[in-house]
């Protein structure tokens, strides 16, 4: 999957995390984004790739605050993953990629925002890559 490449410097064999770079393919707490939130999850970031749209969701359960990401107005095939940092962003970790499998959009899993904790949604669409901005907890 080297189109899903955020950074050149990515990821070493060993898994251990190069400078500037992916650190592992980790979603964190790995909870499905299908939780019952104090009120509807809103999106916090979103970045436009042609007709597709990605976005970074944030949603409060009764015992933390969740973010993951989402993919709209896609096509089938096309992935969708958030990165998530707690260096100040100089290195991350990418939760995804989860692609469209039906309709036109998908989710990724969801990982809990926490003070100093960088979160951002990337996605794909007709061969163009893009990343929200970084929300910070």
């Amino acid at each position: 999957m080297a189109v899903l490449t955020v950074a050149p410097t990515a990821v070493a064999e060993t898994g251990q995390a190069a400078p500037y770079g992916v650190i592992n393919h980790s979603c964190g707490v790995n909870v499905s984004p299908y939780q019952g939130y104090l009120s509807p999850p809103v999106t916090s970031r979103s970045v436009r790739i042609g007709s597709a749209v990605v976005e970074l969701r944030t949603g409060v359960t009764p015992s933390s605050v969740l973010r993951w990401a989402r993919i709209r107005h896609a096509a089938k095939g096309d992935p969708v993953w958030f990165d998530w940092s707690d260096d100040g962003h100089r290195n991350w970790h990418v939760c995804g990629p989860n692609r469209v499998r039906t309709g036109n959009d998908a989710l990724t899993r969801a990982n809990n925002s926490v003070p100093g904790r960088g979160m951002r949604a990337c996605g794909r669409h007709a061969g163009v890559t893009k990343c929200t901005k970084w929300a910070d907890g």
